[in-house]
């Protein structure tokens, strides 16, 4: 077989893939999509992308077809619903209303979501902008081991990042709940897990699949 046929089988077959991949990610979509599934939806389609862009793609209507799927699964194709502000594939609530911390995780879990699970600086920082002037519970705590802080989400420990904490916290063993202190710059704190705050819930975005329709560049170029 001649390479273009070859490269034309290839693509077709990658092509194939993704759109079975893009219908595991709308058999979810009614449910809650969990950042996993979401992650290795859009890895697995990079990979593809990968190995396209190393054969010599004969046909320009499947390597459309591939540029068109990649981008309805780029992240300004993942949504939030109202009341709910997004980073990258997250959407977050900031309550104003006020609770305790576990009242706090349980209005969360009443919203399909929980207590938000901090991984990165662009994170940290992005939420610290959204408490600002509010002493705001996040998903952290050492209640199940002292001096051991794990998100309560997935029960994963927390590697303290010192620029995350303000000075000198954590700082008591009778404080066990993690907030953005407003006293302290906006940074982490140990609180007594009894403390009235604002909160923050977090919970996968979904796939938006209202988007507009992909024009085919040979076709609008004829109009």
């Amino acid at each position: 077989m001649e390479r273009s046929g070859m490269a034309f089988v290839t693509c077709s077959r990658l092509l194939a893939t993704i759109l079975l991949l893009l219908a595991m990610a709308g058999r979810c979509y009614p449910q809650q999509m969990d950042h996993t599934q979401l992650s290795r939806i859009v890895d697995s389609i990079e990979n593809l992308t990968h190995v396209v862009q190393a054969q010599a793609v004969a046909s320009d209507k499947v390597a459309s077809g591939l540029k068109t799927i990649i981008s309805l699964m780029a992240t300004d194709h993942l949504v939030c619903e109202g009341g709910w502000v997004k980073l990258r594939s997250s959407c977050y609530f900031m309550s104003k209303d006020t609770s305790n911390w576990e009242e706090s995780r349980q209005k969360c879990i009443n919203m399909n979501s929980d207590l938000v699970k901090i991984t990165h600086d662009e994170e940290y920082n992005f939420l610290r902008n959204l408490a600002k002037g509010h002493n705001t519970y996040v998903g952290l705590s050492d209640r199940q081991e002292e001096g051991t802080y794990r998100w309560v989400v997935d029960g994963t420990i927390h590697k303290l990042v010192e620029s995350w904490w303000a000075e000198g916290e954590p700082n008591n063993s009778a404080e066990r709940c993690v907030h953005y202190y407003l006293s302290k710059d906006d940074r982490f704190n140990d609180v007594n897990c009894g403390d009235v705050f604002r909160y923050i819930c977090e919970k996968p975005a979904q796939l938006d699949w209202n988007f507009a329709a992909v024009p085919d560049e040979e076709t609008s170029a004829d109009k």
